[in-house]
């Protein structure tokens, strides 16, 4: 299986194996295994700590392409860029909670293939 088609698999939260199963069953409850064909997604206790790592990365990277360049812009008075700037890091992370997991799982099956169940 190509590392395209795993990425995509994670980012549109299905099993990086099957494509079928879903990741999540609720809003922050991520499903033990796939219900489609038995991956079992959490693999031991902090394995999901690397996905934090790629919600901090891209996150910081996405307030930093943004409020770099207006903050650099002398005609924009700084009180805005503190009232648009303010939420980005704490809703960014939110938004990419999944999307991260999803993300690292396809990367680590693809890194190391393993067995379905």
């Amino acid at each position: 299986m190509d590392f395209l088609t795993l990425l995509a698999r994670g980012l549109t939260l299905h099993c990086p194996i099957c494509g079928k199963g879903k990741l999540f069953r609720s809003p922050f409850k991520m499903y033990e295994r796939c219900p489609n064909c038995g991956l079992v997604y959490e693999r031991e206790e902090g394995y999901f700590t690397s996905s934090m790592a790629i919600n901090l990365v891209i996150s910081e990277l996405l307030i930093a392409c943004f409020v770099v360049p207006l903050a650099a812009n002398p005609n924009i008075p700084a009180i805005q860029l503190v009232i648009w700037g303010s939420p980005a890091p704490i809703l960014l992370p939110l938004i990419f909670f999944h999307h991260s997991r999803g993300l690292w799982l396809s990367m680590d099956y693809y890194l190391h293939p393993r067995q379905r169940i």
